[in-house]
């Protein structure tokens, strides 16, 4: 068996490929004008997975400990889930 093993180019051009994909499916949403708390659940779902793969790849703050990395992860949880909280009270 052949082991693959990538590059650290080839890991990020297909992180980047992922987030444009995420992207691509965000904007589908909101040009076919879909909504709903599924739909509004998913867009910020794609959010936070974009958030936290930059912070982890692009910023390079994957083995990052302490302040920087709580906080850059705090703001993909914290900022998505006021939003989320605010479409689920205005819409009773």
């Amino acid at each position: 068996m052949s082991e693959t093993r990538f590059t650290s180019s080839t890991k990020l051009t297909l992180i980047w490929i992922m987030l444009i994909l995420l992207t691509l499916s965000s904007a589908l949403v909101g040009y076919f004008q879909l909504s709903g708390l599924y739909i509004v659940g998913f867009v910020l779902l794609t959010v936070f997975i974009k958030g936290q793969l930059i912070i982890d790849h692009f910023m390079g703050l994957r083995h990052v400990r302490g302040f920087w990395r709580y906080a850059m992860l705090g703001f993909v949880i914290v900022i998505p889930t006021i939003i989320y909280t605010g479409y689920i009270l205005s819409s009773r």
